[in-house]
């Protein structure tokens, strides 16, 4: 599939960011001083907790029923319950330097895919240029996007910068009206299908789904460009230099 764009929208975790890798590496590690007793089997077996969780309690942060720190300290509690402990005298504070043995894992754990400096160097040259578009807590993903250490990093929006979280349309028409895009002209790539791709052609964007696990075996669905790795964004006549 062909497509023409002067913009490129990025999503940041699994897409320019490892974020699963560090998570995984962060939890496991994390785990050993949490849950001591726990063998190897078990470990994992808490880590599919955690990822669950995980995608639960975010929720609710970005619908805005929790804040940040209340879905860190339910994830905690969560998955020590999964685990047989006793999380009822657990204070807030305790939860939060339990969570900050996790946290600390993460961050050292931060890497860009190998694919990202020189792609990045790529995108920089579209006509209207590049953005990233990500659901996380602003602060943390400002932290993440300067750890890749690219060669120059381009303007990051948040839910907190544009009124709503995706795949809400009101999510990435408001990145496009911050950075003067029409939507029509931007391409966004994710690594979800539904909450990345889907969610920008719904808005009227250009849905791009980077399946680096070649997850599926079928094409993407009608309209959306599918790729395996960020390079074949720069290998493809990606970009309309009209003027018109």
């Amino acid at each position: 599939m062909t497509m023409r764009v002067k913009a490129v929208l990025l999503d940041l975790d699994g897409t320019l960011l490892d974020h699963k890798g560090a998570a995984e590496k962060a939890f496991l590690a994390a785990c050993l001083q949490w849950l001591p007793d726990l063998d190897e089997e078990a470990r994992y077996e808490a880590h599919t907790e955690w990822q669950r969780l995980e995608a639960i309690h975010m929720r609710a942060y970005l619908d805005r029923t929790m804040t940040f720190q209340e879905q860190r300290r339910a994830r905690l509690r969560g998955v020590l319950s999964a685990c047989g402990r006793d999380t009822g005298a657990v204070s807030d504070d305790q939860a939060d330097d339990l969570f900050t043995i996790y946290l600390r894992h993460y961050e050292n754990s931060w890497a860009a895919y190998g694919d990202v400096p020189e792609v990045m160097r790529f995108l920089g040259g579209a006509p209207a240029g590049v953005a990233v578009l990500s659901n996380g807590d602003r602060a943390q993903q400002e932290a993440k996007l300067a750890s890749l250490r690219l060669p120059s990093t381009p303007p990051l929006f948040t839910p907190s910068d544009v009124g709503a979280s995706k795949p809400n349309p009101t999510s990435f028409l408001g990145a496009c009206e911050r950075m003067g895009w029409e939507p029509s002209e931007v391409l966004y790539v994710g690594d979800d299908l539904q909450g990345d791709a889907l969610a920008a052609a719904a808005a009227g964007l250009r849905g791009c789904w980077l399946d680096r696990q070649q997850t599926y075996g079928a094409a993407a669905p009608e309209g959306i460009l599918r790729v395996h790795s960020l390079f074949d964004l720069a290998t493809a006549d990606l970009f309309d230099r009209s003027t018109a």
